[in-house]
């Protein structure tokens, strides 16, 4: 039972919520080394749920945003855009494996506060719906850490990481090249060419994995010369209000000063009649259309409600409301 104040811990994914194929733990996937077809097409959609779990608190701490010095809310949009894009490639991996990625329903959808990303990935800070603040930067960090683990579980074995069971998607792919379905539906990612062979679905892992949480090594180096830095230290920078700079080829955060953002606050509503109910019908029905794209030929994203999901958060959170990232059911 949950004490009061106490985070809800999210649950592990139930095989029966997600097609035909089983849902497993993160470290039973890495564990495993080396995947079934089912076990992959698993796998597949595990990280469409772990790249979709980010999306509501990135979301929430740049819709609170409101006097922006430092253009801060642009780097956070950023994150954002990057993450549903490997949301969307998760989704195309799984097609051209031969699975159907299962989304439009109410047990796809993360409940916040959680102590655990999907797939069982311990989390020490939880997870939650906040405004962009120091505090909501060291979760996020947390999240994108480089190739090491957030937390120490209780055990005596490490715990696996997202980067390691990236790695073990690859060495998947690599080692029993599974058949790739040229013609299978696929949501359109900027510079995401089509998945037509197995270098192309290692190389799209690749994308996920680099542009996430970077490259293996110290949490203190970035994946590469540039400003194109990976999750991590974006949020980084934001957190320690300094610029990552090379200075004599070596990088550290000595840069410009970072002023932080003004934000509004928000909190969960109460209120009757609910006040979240027109932004859960866009949601669902956003997670619905793009669901089509996996399932019906002809099918294109609904751009629109995309931009009916911000303008709905936003104004909730203007006025001080959380919005409730929840399952609307059709009907009602």
């Amino acid at each position: 039972m949950r004490g009061p104040g106490e985070p809800r811990v999210a649950l592990c994914d139930e095989a029966d919520d997600d097609g035909d194929f089983p849902m497993k733990t993160l470290r039973e996937y890495v564990e495993a080394r080396i995947l079934s077809p089912d076990d992959l097409k698993g796998a597949l959609q595990l990280a469409m749920r772990l790249e979709f779990a980010t999306i509501p608190p990135y979301l929430c701490a740049e819709w609170s945003v409101t006097n922006d010095p430092d253009h801060t809310r642009t780097v956070v949009h950023r994150v954002v855009v990057q993450e549903m894009h490997h949301f969307a490639l998760a989704g195309n991996l799984l097609t051209a494996v031969g699975g159907t990625p299962s989304i439009a329903h109410a047990d796809f959808l993360p409940v916040y506060p959680a102590n655990e990303l999907p797939g069982g990935i311990a989390q020490e800070l939880p997870v939650d719906l906040k405004p962009l603040n120091k505090d909501q930067l060291a979760v996020f960090m947390q999240i994108e850490h480089p190739d090491f683990p957030p937390v120490a579980l209780l055990d005596t074995t490490p715990p696996p990481t997202i980067g390691a069971f990236y790695d073990t998607i690859i060495a998947t792919f690599r080692e029993t090249e599974p058949a790739i379905d040229q013609d299978a539906l696929a949501v359109e990612v900027p510079l995401a060419p089509p998945i037509q062979t197995v270098d192309d679905a290692i190389a799209t892992i690749d994308r996920i994995k680099r542009e996430g949480e970077g490259v293996p090594g110290s949490p203190d180096v970035p994946t590469s010369a540039g400003t194109n830095h990976a999750h991590y230290y974006l949020f980084k920078e934001l957190f320690v209000q300094k610029r990552l700079v090379k200075v004599d080829g070596v990088w550290s955060f000595s840069g410009a000063p970072i002023t932080l953002p003004d934000v509004q606050d928000f909190l969960p509503s109460t209120a009757e009649p609910e006040l979240s109910l027109e932004f859960r019908r866009v949601l669902s029905g956003l997670l619905t259309s793009l669901e089509a794209c996996w399932t019906t030929p002809g099918t294109e994203p609904d751009l629109s409600a995309m931009f009916d999901l911000s303008s709905t958060g936003q104004d909730l959170i203007g006025r001080g409301i959380r919005p409730d990232f929840t399952w609307l059911d059709p009907s009602q």
